[in-house]
């Protein structure tokens, strides 16, 4: 160990869920009045305690004003489950503070929380303007819009499978990696392969958090276009789409900005130091990545108790009623559930509901890909048809003569069959060969110019 109490990490480390080094601090209260500067961990852990109790009384708060007044299970069952996604994703982080040695397999809970709230909020989201998908009965709307204010957006059609396939598949790729990632930090922390103490291109670790970020900037991507796509409609609706957007994306990037790339920068740059246990009450060395882990949990348990505060708002029971489009109607209150049956709705169907829509969203991409190879496969069948030169087009013009008037040409539409032509000189009826069929085809041209109008040569034929 160096003077600063960073140990020497190689990677790969020794396998095993548990910290190399296994560092788990002792928690004596006795002294910690007594000497408090010689107990920073358990003042943070006392604190990290309070932060929690208020983030659970505040989100059950939320909940119980939920399930007491469910009227609107496709919204409120999503917004339950967000609810409590700061209590436990702060609690989780709670135990960790208590057993960092274990705090890869705990935060595996955690990031599971924290993917499925993300599902909840775009699923929430699409719920809130199904009146309008309703209202617009699948219409062709082109929409150009400018996200954030930085770039660019033209869409063909804001309303059609396209461009919500492809939402639906950058937005539920962030909760489907999130999952694959917690098991494979696992994996690789007992292959002993992880390595989260030092950025090493042999560990895990390292390229983990890089292809999270790569995720994580999809995501955000995807959201922020679909809210500057459909913004009109949620204003209209007076739906807090942005608020309950934050109240879930914040956090997440917070904690992953600032909570692990900026405090691993911090320690890696030496900027955060451990001890050597010196001024510790039981001597316990704290290393750099201790110190930083302690930072982490304090960080969430920060942010969780203000985005608990912030969701009585925006995932709130009055925001329920602007499901309907006109916010002078109310919801039927005849169709509220029990307290029982609302549990049962938003909590215990969620995991059959989350694979059931995961499958759809593969299904509805297997349709939108056959799609545009049934649309590629009949343009490259017009285009043959057309041949080197095009003469082979349906719609290639026929013409009569040499410079004349195409036959098939618009907007006139063609002639019927035996229709007689007079004759410029003579005014006899000439007909003339359809160079297309080679049948006798006769047109009705302008009045002649001897004076002999078409209701003359109408009268005429009639009488023949």
């Amino acid at each position: 160990m160096s003077s600063n109490g960073t140990l020497a990490v190689t990677c790969p480390t020794e396998p095993g869920l548990r910290a190399q080094d296994g560092f788990n601090p002792s928690f004596d209260f006795s002294n910690v009045l007594t000497d408090p500067t010689a107990n920073w961990h358990i003042i943070g852990w006392l604190v990290s305690a309070g932060l929690c109790l208020i983030t659970w009384i505040v989100s059950l708060i939320g909940i119980s004003r939920h399930l007491r007044n469910y009227y609107d299970p496709e919204i409120q069952r999503h917004k339950v489950r967000i609810l409590l996604y700061p209590p436990v994703y702060a609690t989780l982080s709670f135990v960790e503070y208590l057993r960092p040695d274990y705090s890869t397999t705990i935060s595996f809970f955690a990031t599971l929380f924290e993917a499925l709230a993300v599902y909840n909020l775009y699923i929430c989201l699409q719920a809130l303007l199904e009146p309008f998908y309703k209202e617009a009965n699948g219409r062709k709307e082109a929409y150009a819009t400018k996200v954030m204010g930085i770039w660019k957006l033209n869409l063909k059609s804001k309303w059609g499978m396209h461009y919500r396939i492809i939402t639906d598949i950058m937005v539920f790729q962030f909760p489907i990696w999130s999952m694959l990632d917690a098991f494979i930090s696992i994996f690789a922390e007992l292959k002993g392969r992880y390595c989260a103490e030092v950025y090493s291109v042999k560990g895990a670790y390292l390229w983990l958090t890089v292809i999270n970020f790569g995720s994580l900037s999809v995501i955000l991507t995807a959201l922020f276009t679909y809210l500057a796509v459909f913004g009109p409609e949620y204003k209209r609706g007076h739906i807090p789409a942005h608020g309950m957007f934050w109240c879930v994306k914040g956090p997440i990037m917070i904690i992953f900005y600032v909570g692990e790339i900026l405090l691993s920068l911090l320690v890696t740059f030496n900027v955060i130091k451990g001890t050597d246990g010196s001024a510790s009450h039981d001597g316990t060395p704290w290393t750099a990545q201790a110190v930083r882990f302690g930072i982490y949990v304090l960080l969430v348990c920060v942010v969780m108790t203000v985005v608990s505060v912030l969701m009585l708002k925006y995932f709130g029971i009055k925001s329920t009623q602007h499901r309907i489009m006109d916010d002078t109607i109310y919801l039927d209150r005849s169709n509220k559930m029990t307290v029982w049956q609302a549990v049962v709705d938003s909590l215990f169907k969620f995991i059959p509901e989350l694979f059931g829509n995961i499958l759809c969203c593969g299904v509805d991409s297997f349709r939108l890909a056959r799609k545009r190879v049934e649309m590629r496969g009949r343009q490259q069948r017009e285009l043959q048809m057309e041949g080197d030169d095009g003469t082979g087009h349906p719609m290639f013009p026929v013409t009569q003569d040499e410079g004349s008037q195409p036959l098939n040409s618009g907007p006139t539409a063609e002639p019927p069959y035996n229709t007689y032509m007079p004759s410029q000189s003579n005014n006899a009826y000439m007909p003339y060969a359809d160079q297309r069929n080679g049948q006798n085809t006769y047109a009705q041209p302008a009045p002649s110019a001897d004076g002999y109008g078409y209701p003359e040569h109408k009268a005429a034929y009639n009488k023949l």
